[in-house]
This record gives C-alpha cells, structure tokens and sequence, in this order.
C-alpha cells in the first residue's frame, strides 16, 4: 500500500480548497479501485488532508525530508485502518499479524525508494501546470 505520496503534497503545496478536492478525488479512486467499504480511504484521505494543511506551516515541503517521513506515517496509518476495518475478526491470529508486518516492511521498503521520485515528478507538475504554490495562507512569524 503507497497511499502516503498521493496526499502529502497537496496538503502541502496547495490551497485548502484546492487540496481537499485533490485528496478527496483520490480518495474516491483508492475506494473504487480497492475491496474496501466505500468512503474508508475518502474519508481518511480528507482527514489526512485537513490536519496536514493545519499544521503545515511546521514542515519544510521544498525539499524531500519531511514529505517522506509524512508520507510513510500516513501509509502506515492506512495500513492500520484497513487492518481493523476489514479484518476484525483475525486480530488475535499470529499468522495475520505475520503478513501485515511483511505487507508494511515491504510497503515502506518501496515507498523509501518511489517517494522521493514522485514528489519531485509531482514538483515538476506544478511548475509545467502553473500552479501558485505560494504559501498565501500560512501565518507569518
């Protein structure tokens, strides 16, 4: 599951608005592309979403530090809410706890790889499609 890169810098770069229609239409796709109740992945991305774009003024976007290290806390907290949400009635199986480690070491293996080429392929989007990401809003200290 590499859910993370696909939020992380809309919350970051764009306007609120902006931002949550980007987080709320992958969301949407994420739910019709996986077997999962419908609205799971479109609610946690709007949230993910929101409380980024509260406390983004306290993260560094320009370079790839923060948004990977954001990007691997809310893959791991999607991988934790499909754990509960799909199978609850497995949670004290030991074998199910065996494939969800492996499923999560191997998911951010993979995302300390793609993550960083997909914030800068994200970057370079922004630049070619014009988009202000000047950050307008933030508070100013």
């Amino acid at each position: 599951m590499l859910l993370g890169p696909m939020i992380i810098l809309p919350a970051l770069y764009l306007k609120f608005r902006d931002g949550l229609l980007c987080c709320l239409l992958t969301g949407l796709w994420i739910d019709a592309a996986l077997p999962v109740p419908y609205g799971l992945f479109t609610g946690g991305s709007i949230m993910a979403c929101s409380i980024l774009y509260t406390f983004r003024h306290r993260f560094r976007a320009e370079h790839n530090y923060h948004p990977i290290v954001l990007s691997h806390i809310i893959n791991l907290a999607a991988l934790i809410l499909v754990c509960c949400k799909l199978n609850y009635g497995q949670l004290d199986s030991s074998a199910y706890w065996t494939q969800v480690l492996v499923t999560a070491l191997l998911s951010h293996l993979c995302l300390l790889f793609i993550s960083p080429w997909f914030f800068n392929v994200e970057r370079l989007l922004f630049n070619l499609m014009h988009v202000d990401t000047d950050p307008v809003d933030l508070p100013i200290h």
